[in-house]
């Protein structure tokens, strides 16, 4: 057997970055840049107001106490979206609302829940103003001419805002990749059908097909590949011909007669290795390329299959996109309760459920029921895989652990 890091790492080699493609502002979420982004523009633009209240020259109130109060007339109004180039003079205030524009002569801004005004033309206050309070400066978020996103940034909400702010429509970012997926096996029914006798639905396509959306991938369903040597060729031939970046098989893999997916990999591939891998579930693995496109041949029982796309289609997806959070780093975190796992030869990932500590402990994890590599239902509530290394036979409640995220946005 072969160590699941061994075996990433030599799939990773034959990963290449995709290339880059223009793409609307509104359709970037979760892609990652391909070229830092400048910013033509400051941002903020000019000197603005934080808050609703009146803006002085700070030295005309540096005296005011509640005993000597400074009372000033308010000589305008300056509302968001006014040019607010009327300046303000020596002993003078003007009545100010958040975003406006700091007036010429203004420095300091103060907040109109702690002034007392006077009618509308005059305002009274009884505290001094430290210059600059309140007021926003130009280029103090970004910088005229200023790098505002590195190459490499997987944008996000706050991202597309960011550069909506600077009037970036466009921007470039690494394609996302087209995974074609064939699930394989006379079994196989489609989810709509009635189970007769020897047959289950094909689960798997559905599984993988949200699994690579979420992990901004493009899934491009494929037929079921029959057990059967020519329909297996056939089938991967014409997915070669739809040229995705990626294909991936499930079942097929293990040592059975019928087991004909890593047969035709090793005969229409390149770089070609049938793995077993030191871990529980997701032994079998078929990996290498297929006219130069990356291959993986998955487990077929479900469980099998999930964990398998995690540790190796995942990273290699990641490693597509650009992404640099293919692998998550291992958190730590404390069993709920304990279990009793057997012995065993290779590391296993059990489906748990991460809550985390009140007060800011470890993550607390719960594992399902149903961990078996053909079930789903302990994998359906999951939101990580804790490892077990081989030589753990027996767990405790409290038995210290490190998990793998299943969730996106922790890893």
């Amino acid at each position: 057997m072969i160590s699941l890091e061994e075996v990433r790492r030599n799939i990773l080699e034959r990963i290449s970055v995709l290339p880059a493609e223009k793409v609307e502002l509104s359709c970037a979420n979760g892609r990652t840049l391909a070229s830092p982004v400048q910013s033509a523009d400051a941002i903020p633009p000019f000197d603005n107001t934080a808050m609703d209240g009146f803006v002085v020259k700070s030295e005309d109130i540096a005296t005011a106490t509640e005993d000597q109060p400074i009372t000033l007339p308010v000589t305008a109004i300056v509302e968001a979206g006014m040019p607010g180039d009327q300046p303000l003079g020596s002993g003078e205030a003007m009545r100010i609302y958040t975003g406006a524009v700091i007036p010429p002569g203004g420095t300091a801004v103060v907040p109109f829940e702690i002034c007392q005004q006077e009618g509308r033309e005059a305002v009274t206050f009884t505290r001094p103003a430290a210059e600059g309070a309140h007021i926003r400066r130009r280029g103090e978020d970004v910088e005229q001419g200023g790098e505002v996103l590195a190459a490499g940034t997987r944008l996000s909400p706050a991202g597309i805002g960011l550069l909506a702010s600077i009037g970036a429509t466009h921007v470039s970012v690494y394609r996302a990749p087209r995974v074609a997926v064939h699930s394989s096996g006379n079994e196989l029914v489609p989810i709509d059908s009635a189970l007769t006798p020897g047959k289950i639905r094909n689960s798997n396509l559905y599984s993988l097909s949200a699994r690579l959306k979420s992990w901004g991938a493009i899934p491009i369903p494929r037929p079921v590949l029959s057990d059967d040597l020519d329909s297996i060729r056939d089938g991967l031939q014409q997915t070669l011909a739809e040229e995705p970046d990626a294909i991936i098989t499930t079942g097929g893999i293990s040592a059975g007669d019928l087991d004909y997916i890593r047969e035709v990999a090793r005969e229409m591939g390149e770089d070609v290795h049938i793995r077993k891998v030191a871990m529980k579930p997701g032994k079998p693995l078929v990996d290498g390329t297929l006219g130069g496109i990356p291959f993986f041949g998955l487990p077929g029982n479900p469980a099998a299959c999930l964990v398998s796309f995690e540790m190796f289609v995942r990273p290699a997806l990641a490693h597509m996109e650009g992404r640099k959070d293919g692998i998550p780093p291992m958190r730590p975190g404390v069993l709920a309760e304990g279990c009793h796992l057997g012995p065993g030869q290779r590391m296993r990932w059990l489906r748990g459920r991460a809550i985390p500590d009140p007060h800011g402990g470890p993550d607390q994890i719960n594992l399902p029921t149903g961990q078996g590599s053909h079930l789903l239902t302990g994998f359906a509530t999951a939101n990580c895989l804790v490892h077990v290394p081989a030589s753990e036979t027996e767990l405790a409640a409290g038995s210290p652990i490190e998990y793998w995220s299943l969730t996106e946005e922790e890893a």
